[in-house]
């Protein structure tokens, strides 16, 4: 009975498999075929189903324009849905393409739907050997049970082969994307076995063979550029093409340079237009692009570009020597001044009866008691003399003031701080420049690798690649930093050599540590320069001002050196405080906010505050806690006169320079943009130049002469700053916006066919910080012989 069962089961099983296998084969054999053969540029319409297969073959009536590429227009006269899509397939000889439509995008606002598509086909199919017509055969198919109309054409792409210097215009959406090519072989694959010669573009016979590929639009919408090899498939969808060659996202504005070590033989073109800005804006979503506009005008871009000659090697070595010639013109130039400078050591010594504008006040008044640093460093080293210190709450102090009461350090504990500055500003170059040039190289190599444009912002329409470097232009142009920086430290030593044996008494107290800090910060600029400008962005643009903020504090600490030798801030402080600057610049850029903006300017403006009294009471004021209580009082006794200034020239001019601290600080404010580094920068850098302006003021005020040939040089270095800030703010790139939004900025090269604006710039400044370090290391030189109790401290 068991076994019956068994049987009658097997049976069922086998009956049942046969039935569907029946269906199966019922449905195979039901599918109709239709093939046919058409001509190019006529538009043929045909019907499909899911029992219907259309197989089109396609002939031509002349073999005029055979070998160049195929592109296959299909659109939809019913409307569909994307449960039954349409399926399109271009088979060639060594390759197959497929398509689907309607295209559907989702976006965060709506679905949207494209019932019209058109594909370029691969040119370069068959290779070198083509042993079939270079004519795809295209099959169309569907699962939808109802008849769907579509009408499908096939046209020859007769300006698909780019010609030097000629510009190309087309028109791009979504569903359409296009790609020409551009040959570097006068026999370009494909082309030159069938094709006419009267017709053939003229390819680039040019050596070197490299390129630029300029592209302009005059709209916003953000699209793709991909630069691929001459190699099939040729990726022109968005998802695929970033696996091969390079690409870049652009809105308005766009180029890349070419080489051919990139491309041997040649380079395919290829223009996608993206099915929204977020990636080009920074936003999510639709952007300002509303659903009408996808819908009326179907997301159109166009498209202008061209193909021209990139600079050849004699023009690289011409732009190379011109502005190497330009640093080495102001290199020569300090040395040469510095030979005049020799006849100013004159043994005459400046006698100056009346130190200052309140002169009135008597000599032994409680300015002129010996004030002393606190650093244990110096203190053991002070000359044999009475120490007398005032209490710590009194800070009032009458002129007036000489050198020779702030200057009572032995020289050697002098030298022993000075040379504290110069090794620490070492120490800490070379720690913190080993690992930048490890990132940035690594930078670079990513560019290569991923082929992605966008991880750097460089000046496309002004970047000339040589070898490694993508952008050889811009780190070049930091040679000036590098050698001025090397050439001042030359010169100090040669000046510290020559006053070896001058005696320690007489003169302003030379702390040379500080001119080799100032030098080796220079050289460091550029260096590091160098380095972010491999590949620039926002997460490494402190790299390039870090050492403009060292330069700028150095400034500051040796012009108060000069006259208050021993109330000066020690290394460590110093370089602790640029530390504290640095973090504040990196967390400004990292995290922008209102917020920050806030509470940096509080700190700015507090800061402000407190160095304004520390300057104009000489190092004698101190934040305390009985401070608003000792005002208090001294406003009691005094009444209004407690507001009138004892040092009116000092006054006027820490008034001045904290009007300017206000004025940054409010347009900080009003701004709070993105570009924190930049802020930060004009904050220092500014306080320095002020305060070389007040010390040129506080010594004509004091009746003390100025060397010629420093105010030549304080002449040109001004002449320089302000060449220097034109050039800074035109800028080029901007970092805090996205990549798309950077190369609307991007500008052809300015001079010498190498060098744009920020090129300029970099050779501006260095030449601006080399000749004011050479103003300052000049300024006090016809004091070089006059007794310390005769110069005034200011």
């Amino acid at each position: 009975m068991i076994g019956y069962i068994i049987l009658s089961y097997l049976l069922t099983c086998r009956t049942f498999c046969e039935g569907q296998k029946a269906a199966v084969f019922a449905n195979v054999t039901h599918k109709n075929f239709i093939y046919n053969t058409y001509y190019y540029d006529t538009i043929v319409r045909v019907t499909v189903n899911d029992t219907t297969l259309q197989v089109l073959d396609f002939n031509e009536i002349s073999d005029k324009w055979h070998g160049y590429p195929t592109r296959v227009h299909v659109a939809l006269n019913d409307s569909l849905d994307g449960e039954y899509p349409i399926f399109i397939t271009a088979t060639q000889q060594k390759g197959v393409s497929s398509w689907e439509l309607p295209l559907v995008v989702a976006t965060k606002n709506a679905v949207l739907q494209f019932d019209d598509m058109a594909r370029t086909l691969c040119p370069h199919d068959a290779g070198p050997n083509i042993t079939s017509e270079n004519r795809p055969m295209i099959q169309i198919t569907t699962s939808n049970p109802r008849n769907t109309s579509v009408d499908i054409k096939l046209r020859r792409v007769t300006d698909f082969y780019v010609e030097l210097n000629k510009e190309v215009k087309l028109n791009v959406t979504p569903s359409t994307p296009k790609y020409y090519y551009f040959s570097f072989d006068k026999d370009p694959l494909n082309a030159s076995h069938s094709i006419d010669k009267a017709i053939l573009p003229r390819f680039n016979y040019t050596i070197p063979k490299s390129v630029m590929v300029t592209i302009e639009s005059d709209d916003d919408l953000c699209a793709i550029v991909s630069i691929q090899n001459n190699s099939c498939p040729v990726f022109d969808n968005e998802k695929d093409m970033l696996y091969q060659g390079y690409h870049l996202t652009m809105m308005t504005k766009g180029g890349i340079s070419i080489t051919q070590s990139m491309f041997p033989v040649g380079f395919y073109i290829v223009f996608i237009v993206k099915e929204n800005n977020a990636d080009c804006t920074g936003a999510g979503g639709l952007d300002s692009v509303s659903l009408e506009d996808w819908i009326d005008d179907g997301r159109v871009k166009n498209f202008r570009f061209r193909v021209v000659p990139a600079l050849t090697y004699t023009e690289y070595i011409g732009g190379v020597l011109a502005a190497f010639a330009l640093v080495v013109l102001v290199a020569v130039f300090a040395p040469l001044l510095t030979f005049i400078r020799c006849y100013f050591y004159e043994e005459v010594p400046v006698v100056e009866e009346e130190p200052g504008p309140s002169s009135a006040y008597s000599a032994a008044s409680s300015e002129t008691r010996p004030i002393v640093h606190s650093d244990s460093d110096s203190e053991p080293e002070l000359e044999p003399e009475k120490e007398i210190v005032l209490p710590a709450v009194q800070i009032v102090l009458h002129p007036p003031l000489t050198l020779a009461e702030l200057s009572r350090a032995k020289p050697a504990a002098h030298s022993r701080r000075s040379d504290r500055y110069f090794w620490s500003a070492l120490t800490v170059a070379v720690v913190y420049a080993l690992p930048v040039v490890q990132l940035l190289s690594t930078y670079q190599r990513m560019v290569y690798q991923t082929g992605n444009q966008d991880l750097c912002y460089y000046n496309f329409l002004c970047a000339h690649p040589l070898g490694l470097l993508s952008d050889f232009n811009h780190v070049y142009s930091n040679v000036g930093y590098v050698v001025l920086g090397l050439v001042f430290m030359a010169q100090t030593w040669w000046r510290q050599i020559k006053l070896r044996n001058h005696p320690k008494e007489l003169g302003i107290p030379q702390h040379h540590g500080l001119f080799y800090s100032m030098g080796l910060a220079l050289t460091m600029e550029g260096l590091l320069s160098a380095c972010y400008h491999l590949c620039p962005n926002k997460m490494n643009f402190q790299f390039d001002s870090s050492f403009m903020y060292v330069i700028a504090v150095l400034v500051m600490v040796k012009l108060y050196q000069n006259r208050h030798p021993d109330v000066n801030a020690n290394a460590h402080s110093t370089f602790m405080l640029i530390a504290v600057a640095m973090f504040i610049g990196y967390f400004g850029i990292t995290y922008p906010s209102l917020y920050f903006w806030i509470l940096f300017t509080i700190l700015h403006l507090t800061v402000c505050f407190v160095l304004t009294m520390k300057i104009y009471y000489v190092g004698r004021f101190k934040v305390e806690c009985s401070i608003p209580k000792r005002a208090w009082i001294a406003l009691r006794s005094h009444g209004r006169r407690a507001f009138l200034p004892r040092y009116t020239a000092r006054a006027v001019l820490l008034a001045v320079a904290n009007l300017a601290n206000w004025a940054l600080a409010a347009y900080g404010m009003y701004e709070h943009n993105k570009d924190f580094a930049r802020h930060l920068l004009a904050i220092l850098m500014g306080n320095a130049i002020l305060y070389m302006l007040s010390y040129v003021l506080m010594k004509l005020l004091h009746r003390e002469s100025i060397p010629v040939y420093v105010y030549v040089q304080l002449a040109l270095a001004h002449a320089s700053w302000v060449l220097a800030l034109l050039l800074f703010l035109d800028a080029r790139t901007k970092w805090s916006e996205t990549p798309a939004q950077s190369r609307q900025h991007n500008a052809a090269c300015t001079a010498l066919q190498l060098l744009d604006t920020h090129d300029l710039w970099h050779l501006a400044s260095s030449a601006a910080m080399f000749l004011t370090f050479n103003a300052l290391l000049g300024i006090d030189d016809p004091l070089v012989n006059t007794s310390r109790h005769l110069i005034p401290v200011f």
